[in-house]
């Protein structure tokens, strides 16, 4: 009870060196709008960095953005706007709980509605559409935050320690403070912003990728020379996973019938990684077993008149251009979905190998790749190559065949060259962006072996007439 008297007289002695309430509450307004304008250029930051640099969908940006809102606008509240009332006996972590679970229900929802409504109705931009849902949602923000998370002492609650305010300090032009910082944080947000716009292939980043396809190729090269040079020994290794400290397991474990999927990361000669300016290289490498398909079957498929389009995931659109004995030159007109649909137009110069009569590998390279506007639509068009969102700008794959008596199993090795992730959103794009590789290649590999399940012989046919390297 003592206790209760003595917070209960220090909130009275607070509340007499107070203006009018209604002073108060416009002092506590700005702070909060503020607080808002600050929030709301980390909020803008990150959706345009999540939709224009990794692609996601608008709608779940927003999520993810606002989100991240939330959180500095709690750290700011907690020390600046509502400084005067402490979190007393429910504590600062539970004070967050009810922050995120009001304001944060509140902003998400009312953000996410508002900006399809904005979007879908008058047909704005998400960005545009996005500050106008911020605008439309404050009010209640404010309110909520006020009345229940940030509300004044009560009867029986204790004052935060140190919490008490004094005139001097309640006089402060705190507001100037605010404006200061707000317009710091519009300013960084709109150079971000101008960054993502402008993603155009430059010389220092294909030269890097340049660097490391070579290297890669010539690690690829050194396993399948050694490959042919022990062909007739038990046990030879062909399959790059071979080449692996946990071979056996990855070799057991594909042979069982799971996708063994492995990123990957090629290193320069002292084993430092490789330096890849304004851009971002994925290496990842897939294995999967075709039950019951024989290495002829599965060759001649791939080279004589096999649909891409029901083969390999993401194919929308297949053709071949020049074939030129075990060389191809083919059109793939390619859909990347994962929140957003990217699609292009891209060609690739395809060697076929045949090293042994139970293995085969083959080399595919890009040649050109244009993202698409409006695809599929009359008004259908390119973008210009290397000015584009920085999405795919190159794009290889090495694949490897091996025939076992379960079937065969299909390696690919896949090798690709995009933006990078702008470094204020990394630690929460690069999760992303991994996750969706994963399962990019992931489907690639299970839509060959489904389309391809129980090719067994039917005549050596075209695939006989496969270059060796012996």
């Amino acid at each position: 009870m003592a206790g209760t008297r003595v917070a209960d007289a220090a909130c009275r002695r607070r509340r007499r060196v107070r203006p009018p309430d209604i002073v108060r509450r416009l002092q506590r307004w700005l702070v909060f709008n503020a607080v808002g304008t600050m929030g709301v250029a980390v909020q803008l930051t990150v959706l345009l960095s999540l939709t224009e640099a990794l692609g996601l969908n608008y709608l779940v940006a927003t999520v993810l953005a606002v989100e991240s809102a939330i959180l500095h606008n709690f750290v700011w509240h907690e020390h600046w706007t509502w400084r005067d009332r402490g979190p007393g006996s429910r504590g600062r972590w539970t004070r967050l709980a009810w922050f995120n679970l009001v304001t944060g229900a509140l902003s998400i929802s009312s953000n996410v509605v508002f900006t399809a409504l904005y979007v879908n109705a008058l047909g704005v931009h998400y960005a545009i559409a996005n500050l106008m849902a911020v605008a439309t949602c404050s009010l209640l923000t404010f309110v909520a935050n006020d009345r229940f998370v940030f509300r004044t002492c009560n009867e029986g609650e204790d004052m935060m320690t140190g919490g008490s305010v004094s005139k001097k300090q309640d006089r402060r032009p705190i507001w100037r403070f605010a404006t200061l910082r707000a317009g710091l944080a519009v300013v960084l947000a709109a150079a971000c912003t101008q960054g993502l716009a402008a993603a155009e292939l430059q010389d220092e980043t294909l030269a890097a990728w340049e660097r490391y396809v070579r290297l890669t190729e010539q690690r690829i090269a050194n396993e399948l020379d050694d490959a042919d040079a022990r062909a007739l020994e038990v046990g030879t290794r062909f399959l790059a996973q071979d080449f692996r400290d946990d071979a056996a397991g990855a070799r057991r474990d594909v042979l069982a019938g799971d996708v063994r999927i492995d990123r990957m990361a090629t290193r320069d000669a002292d084993g430092n990684r490789i330096r890849v300016p304004k851009g971002a290289i994925h290496h990842w490498r897939g294995s999967v077993l075709i039950p019951g398909a024989t290495l002829d079957a599965v060759l001649r498929d791939l080279m004589h008149g096999a649909d891409l389009t029901g083969m390999q995931n993401g194919v929308v659109e297949s053709r071949v251009l020049d074939r030129d004995g075990d060389r191809l030159h083919v059109f793939l007109k390619l859909r990347r979905k994962q929140l957003i649909t990217v699609h292009y137009n891209t060609e690739h110069r395809v060697r076929y190998t045949r090293h042994r009569p139970d293995a085969a590998s083959s080399r595919s390279v890009s040649t050109r790749i244009a993202e698409l506007v409006d695809a599929g639509s009359p008004a259908e068009r390119e973008k210009p190559i290397g000015r584009d969102r920085g999405f795919l700008w190159r794009l290889n794959s090495y694949w490897r065949y091996q025939q076992t008596d379960a079937g065969v199993i299909v390696e690919c090795e896949s090798v690709s060259l995009s933006r990078s992730i702008p470094r204020a959103v990394r630690w929460m794009a690069t999760p992303i962006v991994n996750r969706t590789a994963r399962q990019v290649m992931t489907r690639t590999l299970t839509s060959v072996a489904a389309a391809m399940h129980g090719r067994g012989p039917s005549g050596i046919g075209p695939a006989a007439t496969l270059a060796s390297r012996r």
